[in-house]
This record gives C-alpha cells, structure tokens and sequence, in this order.
C-alpha cells in the first residue's frame, strides 16, 4: 500500500504542477485585466457617477480574484515539492509524521480545487492520496520493516 500511495502521490503532484501553472496565469491574467479598466477609468474623465462606480466595483471584484488564483497557484507550487518528498518517504518508509503532513497537503490542496472550479476525475486522485498516504503513515511501525522478498 505504500508504493501505491506514493505512486499516486507523485502523479497528484504532476497535476498539481499543471494546475498551479494555469492558476497562476489566470490570476496574473486577471490582475492584468483589474489595471487595464483602472488605466480605462483614469482615461475616461466624461464619464457619469454610475458609470465610475460600476468600474471601480468591477475593478475591485476582478483584482481581489485574480490575487487569491495567485495564491492558491503559489499554494500548489509549494505542495508539488512535499507531494513528491513525501512519496520518496514512502518508498523508504521513513518519517511517517511527514507523510500525514504530505497527505493532509493532498487533501486540502483538493478540496480547495474543488471549491475555486468544480469536482472532476484528477481531484478523485489527489484525494485517494492524500488518504491512503494517512494510511500508510498511521500503520508504519517504529520497530523493524520485514525484507522485501526478491
């Protein structure tokens, strides 16, 4: 069970890299666009008190999004590297409180996907993961791992 968590670990983690590319795109994408209609706002002097008011909330709307797709962009980043850390543990079974941490990542880092989009297959992996990671931890033992059978 432990090769088959780090196994999945590792290719929740490559989706994960996928993920926080495009996130931090769109994000950089939508801050882009926040200052564009700031630039537009200055611009356009003749314009009336609704108009102005409606581009100052969808500036604010549209720059607060594009910082928090950002952040969960750069959250990702951050849980390719224990991801994959945790996986080699796996392998090695060692330091199973890492392992909980790696698996908890997994998990939060799916639920959160599943908040910003929708639920599809790739989250169904992270979550097993990040589960079967716990698992795996919770059974390790502090004593002596039997040999491998060659």
């Amino acid at each position: 069970m432990r090769v088959a968590a780090g196994v999945i670990l590792i290719i929740a983690a490559i989706f994960n890299l996928l993920a926080s590319l495009g996130y931090l795109a769109g994000g950089a994408a939508t801050s882009g666009v926040a200052s564009m209609a700031d630039s537009a706002y200055v611009q356009s002097q003749d314009l009336t008190d609704e108009q102005k008011e409606e581009i100052e909330r969808v500036k604010d709307e549209i720059g607060g999004s594009g910082i928090g797709l950002m952040a969960f962009g750069v959250f990702l980043l951050v849980s390719v590297g224990i991801l994959i850390a945790g996986a080699v543990f796996l392998f090695q079974d060692k330091k199973p409180q890492f392992i909980m941490v790696a698996g908890g990542m997994a998990i939060l880092a799916e639920v959160i996907g599943i908040l910003i989009t929708t639920f599809g297959v790739t989250n169904i992996l992270g979550l097993v993961g990040g589960v079967l990671a716990i698992i795996a931890a919770k059974s390790m033992s502090g004593g002596v791992v039997p040999p491998v059978a060659e």
